[in-house]
């Protein structure tokens, strides 16, 4: 077995453990996917100078899990994550947090995304 697959299957059992459900949107096209949550915290300056911390909040899943309209994708600026928790739907933005990506590859294969959100 590669460490590709394993890698694969060891995280699968992550999802089905630790996982939650989300909706994936871009724009009208959806998809309804298991992620993991996470978090990440950037450092990024104010206006004035200041240094300050900002929380992402991540979800991470399999690459190949993110399928738009029959085509694969990857996150970007404006796409929107929907978790429903205890019963009320919260929305969160696909953003940067306080770097310059909207997601990262959590493994060395690039299967699984780590895509960095916000709260609204």
């Amino acid at each position: 077995m590669s460490l590709s697959t394993t890698i694969s299957a060891n995280f699968k059992t992550l999802q089905s453990a630790a996982g939650v459900d989300i909706v994936y949107a871009r724009g009208d096209r959806t998809v309804s996917l298991r992620a993991v949550p996470g978090d990440t915290s950037f450092v990024q300056q104010t206006g004035e100078g200041y240094m300050e911390t900002v929380e992402s909040r991540d979800f991470i899943f399999p690459a190949s899990d993110l399928s738009l309209g029959g085509t694969a994708v990857l996150p970007d600026r404006g796409d929107m994550i929907t978790e429903t928790v205890n019963g009320v739907e919260q929305s969160y933005p696909v953003t940067s947090g306080g770097g310059s990506r909207y997601f990262r590859y959590a493994d060395p294969y690039r299967t699984i995304l780590r895509v960095h959100t916000k709260l609204t």
